[in-house]
């Protein structure tokens, strides 16, 4: 019994940890609220805290959904959500 529940709170602790990772990538703009046109982690300005995005010092969106895909011509989508009025802006995934 033990070794299962550590079992799975090791599997949440992993899912929860690379969803971050995910996000650090080249993100263009799909629909929704303009955060702007490509947001990309290679920027030193934007960086991710738990599922808050930053730009310097300065919050502007949630991460409300990263859906990351394993089929062959398919895009990762990641859903923000702005800080301040609570709207929803949608990009997809241009790779590292």
């Amino acid at each position: 019994m033990k070794t299962s529940s550590l079992f799975f709170i090791l599997l949440f602790l992993t899912l929860v940890s690379c969803k971050n990772e995910g996000v650090k990538s080249n993100w263009k703009y799909m629909d929704g609220y303009h955060f702007g046109d490509f947001l990309s982690f290679d920027n030193e300005n934007y960086h991710v805290t738990n599922d808050t995005l930053y730009n310097g010092d300065i919050p502007f969106a949630i991460v409300e959904d990263f859906t990351k895909t394993f089929i062959p011509g398919t895009e990762n989508k990641l859903t923000l959500k702005n800080i301040n009025t609570g709207e929803l802006g949608f990009y997809t995934d241009k790779g590292k």
